[in-house]
């Protein structure tokens, strides 16, 4: 299984799609899953995402089930802590545990938020699974972001992975020393192992950003303000479909939510 939100090279639909093509895919689903709080339609656009990933991807659940498993005790903690600290008026107490009570709105509200957050996590990493990190910064700049701010995107893609790579390293280094948290199979004694990581990773990703750095002013990055590329981007008819059935979707959206009042969480 590779790294999370690390390019994941294929020939499928999403992949051949435009990365300009793929932003308007990205906005469709933030735009449903920021106006609707029902959580029924929330769960909807979390699963529809991964049927995405899978049909028009190619990627199936396995290469990204770490993602998917981290987002249940997300989804449950907000849950549990919107049920504990908001109560509406006409909420109803289903759940009483002697002073301390859940209302049934700030469960359905956690749920929301919880499913909310897990869906625009999926979405980024169907984003940065089928998108090569210079399509990125080309897209990027393409529609008018200045060059080097796009770049920032595709330096940050491609910085992740390593991160990930590298603490995948020391965890397993420190399992090989004895240390008897990394490699448990209790949870807890498992995240209660990672900061001891985190100042290696930090040195060692401070190291790769000043090498970076290094190599970027040797090549004289920034020096001349007109670029060229020896890749282009070019539009094709897929592209122009996919944009045409993501604008369709937004205004559907939309209308739905403003105009008719659909997916909203009543007290």
């Amino acid at each position: 299984m590779q790294s999370l939100f690390q390019f994941s090279g294929g020939d499928s639909f999403l992949h051949r799609v435009d990365p300009r093509a793929k932003f308007l895919i990205v906005l469709a689903v933030l735009s449903f899953v920021l106006l609707f709080e029902d959580p029924l339609f929330l769960a909807t656009a979390f699963a529809s995402v991964i049927a995405i990933v899978w049909v028009l991807g190619k990627i199936p659940p396995t290469e990204y089930v770490t993602l998917l498993l981290a987002f249940t005790p997300l989804i449950l903690a907000v849950a549990l802590i919107q049920g504990l600290t908001y109560r509406p008026p006409g909420a109803e107490i289903v759940i009483g545990l002697g002073p301390v009570g859940f209302s049934d709105y700030g469960l359905l509200l956690g749920l929301s938020i919880g499913l909310r957050l897990a869906t625009m996590g999926l979405t980024f990493m169907m984003f940065s699974m089928t998108t090569p990190p210079k399509d990125v910064g080309l897209g990027l700049n393409k529609i008018g972001i200045p060059f080097k701010y796009a770049y920032l995107a595709t330096f940050g893609l491609r910085f992740l992975p390593l991160m990930q790579e590298d603490l995948r390293t020391i965890q397993n280094a420190r399992a090989v020393r004895g240390d008897p948290d990394v490699g448990s199979k209790n949870l807890l004694r498992r995240f209660k192992s990672l900061p001891m990581s985190f100042f290696p990773l930090a040195a060692n990703s401070l190291r790769q950003s000043s090498e970076t750095a290094k190599a970027l002013e040797l090549r004289g990055y920034g020096a001349d303000i007109k670029r060229t590329t020896v890749y282009d981007l070019t539009l094709e008819a897929r592209d122009y479909a996919t944009a045409v059935v993501c604008l369709a979707v937004i205004g559907a959206v939309v209308y739905a939510r403003v105009m008719l009042g659909i997916g909203l969480l009543v007290a």
